[in-house]
């Protein structure tokens, strides 16, 4: 009776794994929804860097201070301000005129790049990935 005992937690243990595995997974690429029908997604630097590799169409956007910036970035970010994010900048109709463009949207620890990636998806874009802050960035930077 012992053996099978066993043989069961073994089964368990295993199982919860597997289910806490798939939560995980799931949050590497989790729609973030916003309201209103309005979402971004939630991805992790690994799949922005693939992104980055395999796609044509997409813009990095650094959402952190000018100082920030400079300081170091990633290779071909363009930077605008998470403050100056709002419908009337004359900047961002500029430099993110399609509003079906991807658009992968990071800042240092992750606070700026949401606020960011919710304010753009409630202005009409709909291919915002928001890949948290540089500070988990492993790949090079600009500086």
């Amino acid at each position: 009776m012992f053996k099978y005992v066993k043989y069961i937690l073994v089964v368990m243990v295993l199982g919860m794994g597997l289910i806490a595995f798939n939560q995980i997974a799931k949050a590497d690429n989790e729609v973030v929804d916003v309201g209103e029908n309005i979402s971004f997604r939630q991805i992790d630097p690994e799949q922005a860097k693939q992104f980055m590799d395999s796609e044509e169409n997409y813009v990095i956007l650094d959402v952190r201070t000018k100082p920030e910036y400079e300081d170091g970035h990633i290779k071909n970010a363009i930077s605008l301000p998470n403050e100056e994010i709002s419908p009337d900048n004359k900047l961002l109709q500029e430099l993110l005129s399609d509003k079906e463009q991807m658009i992968l949207v990071y800042c240092r620890s992750g606070r700026r790049a949401t606020d960011a990636s919710i304010k753009l998806a409630k202005m009409g874009y709909v291919n915002v990935y928001n890949f948290g802050g540089i500070v988990n960035w492993p790949y090079e930077i600009v500086k």
